[in-house]
């Protein structure tokens, strides 16, 4: 009898262990789908009692309705939240900050979330806006194109918009003083303007 009870206890077990790898499986890919989800920065700098954001519009016609917002975008296999919003600053500023630049400014720094969104508040030094637009970016590569023109906005222009319902079937206009005349748009990306609010709502805006 105890051979036959073995032989009829085989298929539980590889049931149970089968279940188990399956669950191990599901993890492993729910980690990864966490640890490779979309990042950006918020590149700002202080003067005179004001933070000004440097801000940029899509150059790509399906995105330029978005309007103004700072800089973000998917990640590439294997990934960190810091080194995806790094990587993508470099190519969404043409190159002119890089990512070495700005994981060395992100550190040990926690990514702020909005959903599996992450982002980083990042200080830099200040340039004049048309320098990033002009940077010369490599050749052939789309990537470096996607935005622009770029300008410093007050954040004092983005705070009188979130202090309200954020519509995202109306435009969050910009004034136009602190905006390039070649640009298609003039207002903000709701979308972003509710990442700005979630970071006000953690506690976690630097300034």
């Amino acid at each position: 009898m105890k051979p036959y009870l073995t032989t009829m206890k085989l298929p539980v077990l590889l049931k149970k262990r089968l279940s188990f790898l399956s669950a191990l499986v599901a993890l492993a890919f729910s980690t990864a789908a966490q640890a490779e989800s979309a990042a950006g920065t918020v590149l700002y700098f202080k003067t005179k009692g004001e933070v000004f954001l440097l801000l940029a519009e899509y150059t790509y016609e399906d995105a330029q309705k978005r309007g103004w917002s700072a800089f973000s975008g998917g990640p590439e296999k294997g990934e960190s939240p810091a080194e995806t919003a790094a990587r993508q600053t470099e190519e969404e500023t043409r190159g002119y900050f890089s990512r070495e630049q700005i994981l060395k400014k992100i550190g040990r720094k926690k990514p702020i979330y909005d959903g599996s969104f992450a982002f980083f508040f990042i200080a830099v030094d200040f340039v004049p806006a048309p320098r990033v637009t002009h940077n010369e970016v490599p050749p052939g590569d789309e990537d470096y194109s996607e935005r622009g023109p770029y300008a410093w906005v007050p954040y004092s222009e983005v705070a009188k918009h979130i202090a309200k319902e954020i519509d995202r079937k109306h435009a969050h206009s910009i004034d136009s003083r602190y905006l390039p005349k070649e640009r298609s748009s003039d207002w903000f990306w709701p979308v972003w303007l509710g990442n700005i609010r979630r970071a006000i709502e953690a506690g976690a805006l630097p300034w």
